[in-house]
């Protein structure tokens, strides 16, 4: 193989390299401008493995009713419709094993079976990344604000053709950075 074949085969490659993580990058970007957006709200979790590095770990009431028939081994692709409550909150409807045509809907994989015809779904989203120095106080303010009694925690998240990117985490109704800033001395 001749130098400049070598060459042209490395750049190639470089190439293919570099258009695998901008394809998901794009992917991202495009859901979070054009997808259509719910707010989810947050469930309590486990305040001693609750953050791990620079993120928020979230969790969020994750059952659906399985569409009538269908069984869903753990690990199995669903496609679980999104609701908007009557509070203005998103709630799952039903899970099947095809994206529905006519109503928003998530990727996401089965968990395990919580009760005759409902399931527990593994989301495709369950961290806040952010700004490392900020990111202790944000996830005392979120555990603060998510506890039994307070829960005003609550996420944004843009849907677009089944994925789902969380756009921004809000206790008690301000997005956590902002209120991370006023709550600092």
């Amino acid at each position: 193989m001749t130098s400049r074949a070598r060459l042209w085969l490395f750049a190639a490659m470089a190439l293919l390299q570099l258009a695998a993580p901008a394809s998901m990058i794009y992917s991202r970007e495009q859901t979070l401008s054009k997808g259509e957006e719910f707010k989810f709200r947050t469930a309590p979790v486990d305040p001693y493995d609750a953050f791990r590095g620079r993120y928020v770990a979230l969790g969020f009431e994750n059952r659906a009713a399985l569409a009538p028939g269908v069984t869903a081994p753990f690990g199995q692709r669903l496609y679980a419709t999104i609701e908007k409550g009557d509070d203005g909150f998103a709630k799952f409807g039903v899970a099947t094993l095809s994206p529905p045509k006519d109503k928003p809907y998530l990727k996401v994989r089965a968990g395990y079976a919580s009760g005759e015809g409902e399931i527990n779904l593994q989301l495709p989203f369950d961290r806040f990344y952010m700004e490392e120095g900020r990111a202790p106080a944000a996830e005392a303010a979120y555990r603060e604000h998510n506890r039994r009694g307070a829960q005003d925690a609550y996420v944004t998240v843009r849907v677009r053709d089944g994925d789902g990117v969380i756009e921004n985490l809000y206790v008690g109704g301000k997005p956590i950075a902002d209120f991370v800033k006023e709550a600092k001395p």
